[in-house]
């Protein structure tokens, strides 16, 4: 539009300081009378037409579409992204960004048990192209802080005041879906698609986070005595195995030994036996005389005693 009402200025003055040329051209130099009229004349006239011409081809750059408002009216139709032909050079195109855009935003909220809870969000989202005229004309360009961080603090709350603090953090992708298809529903109504949600840091007042924190390290301290103790009745369990091992071992071993004392005296036993049985006077004879080296034993008497010798095979007749 801006360029229009340049155009129409230029020709307005251009043809009105043509019309004065032309009454005073008696005052140009000679040779001029023609030609100065005819070029301010062309110039009246081609800068408008140069303008006009313009306004009739519209380029919308990549990853936008084009929004038209004639006099305050928005068309529903967008522009697509590429080379448009507008036949009414009148409309005003406002361009809208439909590429997936980024937004960062810390959210305050509260938990059940009323501890507050500080999440910062990361949303990925973008503006459906075919509604874009319509989020133009019902919110404006200013949509990320009109409608999205609004609808998501709302959102993020009635999540969060449905866990306890300590539950928060535990069930943070139970929270992050519940949080990303609420808001999605939300800002569809709006013509705008969120393509994801993420709970990107989630904290909590000072105090808490310290009562937090001095918790854990005495559930950890607590869980390494049990830890120790745990290992103490375990090495106390080892070593009275390997006692009641050496005892077992030990009797084991004491048995085998008497088993085998005794096994012995009963082979040597009845080996004895077995021999006695077999022993007679005439095979002990017999073994006598074979072991016999056939010398007489000597003895030496005192005085005048004569010895008396039993040969060997002899009886006392």
């Amino acid at each position: 539009m801006g360029k229009l009402i340049f155009a129409l200025f230029v020709l307005v003055v251009g043809l009105g300081f043509y019309g004065a040329i032309r009454r005073r051209r008696n005052l140009l130099p000679e040779g001029f009378e023609q030609l100065v009229p005819r070029v301010i004349l062309a110039v009246a006239i081609g800068v408008p037409a140069l303008v006009f011409l313009l306004s009739i081809f519209r380029v919308i750059p990549a990853g936008q579409v084009g929004v038209k408002v004639l006099f305050g009216q928005v068309d529903p139709a967008p522009l697509r992204e590429g080379l448009n032909v507008l036949w009414n050079p009148l409309y005003d195109i406002v361009p809208m960004d439909v590429r997936v855009q980024k937004h960062t935003a810390r959210y305050d909220a509260a938990s059940k048990d009323l501890q507050a809870v500080h999440v910062e969000m990361v949303l990925n989202y973008r503006v459906v192209p075919e509604r874009a005229p319509e989020v133009y004309r019902t919110i404006g360009l200013g949509y990320s802080s009109v409608i999205i961080d609004p609808g998501a603090q709302e959102i993020l709350k009635a999540n969060t005041a449905t866990h306890n603090a300590a539950e928060v953090l535990l069930k943070r992708p139970i929270i992050k879906n519940e949080v990303q298809q609420a808001l999605a529903v939300y800002l569809n109504k709006y013509g705008i698609e969120l393509k994801e949600a993420a709970l990107a840091n989630i904290r909590f007042d000072a105090a808490y986070e310290k009562a937090v924190e001095a918790k854990q390290i005495e559930e950890q301290k607590a869980e390494q005595k049990r830890y120790e103790l745990i290992q103490a009745q375990r090495q106390a369990e080892i070593v009275a195995a390997e006692a009641k091992g050496k005892g077992d071992a030990a009797l084991a071993e004491a048995r085998g030994v008497a088993d085998a004392l005794r096994i012995k005296g009963e082979a040597e036993a009845a080996y004895n036996a077995r021999v006695a049985a077999s022993l007679t006077p005439v095979l002990i004879q017999q073994q006598y005389l074979a072991r016999w080296d056939g010398k007489l034993p000597q003895y030496t008497f005192g005085g005048n005693a004569v010895p008396f010798v039993q040969l060997p095979g002899t009886s006392g007749r």
